[in-house]
Formats: C-alpha cells, structure tokens, sequence
C-alpha cells in the first residue's frame, strides 16, 4: 500500500514519510527515503532513476526490461555544493530522454524537506520534479541549455536578461499556504540564516584537517559576529522590499540555451529575502571563486561597474513596471528614482553578503573539508573584501 500524502507541499510530509521508513506519494511525486545513491557507482545511480520515474512499478519488467542497460550516466559539472549527473536513454518509456540526478551536499546548512516542497512548487520556474530519494533527488534536465560561465556575466545583453528573470521570480512566484510557515514574508530569512551560521562556526571543535583548525582561527570569526549586529541595527535599512529569492545567482546557476533565452536553476538557498540582497549577491558573484579550478580565489577585477549595476536594476525596475507588481510609492516614482533607491540598498547588502557566505564557507570546511575545494580560502576570501568594501564605503 502506497501512502499518498494529500497536503500540498507540506515539508512535514517528508518526516513522516521518513518516520514510518516506506515509500509514499509527496507533491505528487514518489519519495523513497530507504534508497540512496553512491556517487563512484554509476549502477547505483541508473537503479534509483527506475525506481523513481518508474514507481511504485519498478519491480515490473514489462516495458522496463532491460533498462538498466540502456541507461547512461555522466557525471555534470557547476556547482560544488551538489554531486550532479546526467542520465539518458530514458525515451520513449518517458516523455524525455534525460533528467538530472541531484546527491545533495552541504549536511546540514540546508532543509532538504522544506528546499525539496519548495522546488516542486517551483514547477514552471525551477525546471520539473521527478522524485527524491534518501540523499537527493531527480529533477528535469534542460535540453539545449548550457550554464554560464563567470565571463559570461560581463555581456551587457546577457545581465539585462538575467535582471528580468530575477524580477520575474521575485514578482510572479506565489508562495503555497503549506509553505507559507517557512516562506513568511513579515520574516525574511536572511538574519535568522547568517546567525545560525555564525552560531554553527563559532562553535566547530576540530576541522578535518590539523592545518585548518589553525587557518581558521585567523579569520577572526568574533570580530565578524561584532559586525553582524552592528549591520543589522544600523546599516541595512529595516523597510527593504522581501519577494521569494534565488539567494544564489552564481553562473553556473544561470542557463542559457541556443537562442539566448536565460533560465534559473539551483534554488536549494531559495526563501523570502530582501530583493536588493538577491542583486547585492549577483553583484559579487560576477567575481566567480566557486568552481574547483578557482579553488576560493574569487576575481574582483570583475565586480561590476557603477555603470553596469545601473544597467542590470534599471532592467529589473522596468520588468517590474511592465508586470503592474508594484505598490503605490513606486507607481508615483520614476524608473531613475527607484534604480538610485535600489542601487543604495545594494550597496549595504553587499557588505552582508561577504559575510554571508563567507560563514557559510567556514561550515562547510567543517563539513566537507577542503581537499577537493578550498572552502576556507573562500572564506578569508570574502571577509577580505567585506573589510575593504567597509573601508571603501565609509563605514
């Protein structure tokens, strides 16, 4: 008997699935949290494949037989918080030949039930939800889409289109009444997220390796927290707009096919945030430092210029405009006034985003270690600049 959970993207489905150990229907999709995926065995990922997109007839070989055979697994590079494959030769069982399996990372740093509800709400925006396993899940995978490279950002054509699809998102998404509890607009998550993490990393023991434990004490982690609280009570301003956020808008998060046209993938850090935290941290993420050839380092040569954050917030107001999402100071207001009023908002979240995933970086050297990425460079990374953005700025 298959349990099939009635509520619409309750997180809490997923506990009780997990609790009662047997597969069951959530957001209408099957989650099996008694499978998992091994990431140097490729049969292991082809097995979960079938018996997701297949359940609860996966164990029927008519139609099937076979398949495992036919399937082919490689392994999809962009992001290092996830292990990402491609699988093929799924058509004509399906409807599609490929989908994308996701082995989740970063233990603990991310609510995989309420980020899971949250995707498959996404439906239209994120690409399709397939199922989710013990320790990822399968998503839909983009044909003809390729991410972005970090030099990619510095195209003019390119920025204006991510602008308008970050204002689509933050205008057009409607959060559902299940995750409303964890997507709540008079709470944006930002300060209850980068507190926790500073909790979490003022409290990490021992690391994985001696040498980091050391490396660590150097970033001054209590000087950080200092600024957490005087960024909160007196820099940011309290009256910033919130909208669902990527959170995330590095490159390899953004996907462009042939023709140009741009699609956001990757909301694992997606939530209710300050909108003008979403651009501060596209802004920096034109800097790169996550793929594992960077290794850390990110490149501030290539922070965008006054010229170009004007461009990028003015094609987001004017999306904004277009779409009638808008209250009733900025149908008063004109397209210069808001950009300058953005743009100053910007400017504040982007000293919280340096230290926002600067700690975000010191927990994941705890966690994952920083043999395969420095995580712990990225950090020094990140603070560095927030110190010199603070100088730069006045502050």
């Amino acid at each position: 008997q298959i349990t099939r959970y009635q509520s619409k993207m309750a997180p809490s489905d997923y506990v009780q699935c997990r609790e009662s150990k047997n597969p069951a229907i959530i957001d209408n999709k099957p989650y099996d949290p008694n499978i998992f995926v091994d990431i140097t065995k490729p049969s292991s990922i082809i097995k979960v494949v079938i018996a997701l997109l297949f359940f609860p007839n996966q164990h029927d070989e008519t139609g099937i037989e076979g398949l495992e055979n036919k399937l082919k697994v490689r392994s999809v590079t962009g992001g290092i918080t996830n292990t990402l494959f491609c699988i093929s030769g799924l058509a004509p069982l399906q409807n599609f030949d490929c989908v994308l399996v996701r082995v989740f990372g970063a233990e603990g740093l991310v609510d995989r039930d309420v980020e899971t509800a949250t995707f498959a709400a996404l439906e239209g925006v994120a690409p399709p939800y397939y199922g989710r396993f013990g320790n990822g899940r399968i998503e839909g995978w983009l044909e003809n889409y390729l991410p972005l490279e970090v030099t990619d950002l510095q195209d003019m054509h390119t920025c204006e289109a991510i602008a308008v699809q970050m204002a689509k998102l933050h205008y057009e998404f409607k959060i559902p009444p299940d995750l409303h509890e964890y997507h709540n607009d008079k709470d944006p998550g930002l300060w209850r997220q980068i507190f926790s993490w500073m909790e979490q990393a003022l409290s990490i023991k021992e690391y994985k390796r001696k040498e980091d434990k050391e490396r660590a004490e150097k970033l001054e982690l209590p000087l950080i927290e200092k600024d957490l609280n005087w960024l909160k009570n007196d820099v940011v301003p309290s009256d910033v707009k919130v909208s669902f956020c990527h959170n995330d808008l590095l490159a390899a998060n953004i996907m462009r096919n042939t023709e140009g046209k741009i699609h956001l993938i990757d909301f694992e850090y997606g939530g209710i945030n300050y909108v003008s935290f979403d651009i501060a941290n596209h802004f920096n993420e034109f800097a790169g430092g996550t793929s594992t050839e960077e290794n850390g380092v990110p490149n501030y040569e290539l922070f965008p210029s006054h010229e170009v954050q004007i461009a990028f917030i003015t094609a987001y107001v004017k999306t904004l405009k277009c779409s009638g999402e808008k209250d009733e100071d900025e149908k008063k207001s004109s397209v210069d006034e808001e950009v300058s009023f953005i743009l100053n908002e910007v400017k504040a979240f982007d000293l919280v985003n340096h230290l926002y995933w600067g700690l975000w970086a010191v927990n994941q050297a705890a966690v994952e270690g920083t043999e395969e990425f420095d995580y712990l460079e990225y950090a020094r990374n990140r603070f560095a600049r927030y110190w010199h953005c603070k100088r730069k700025n006045g502050f």
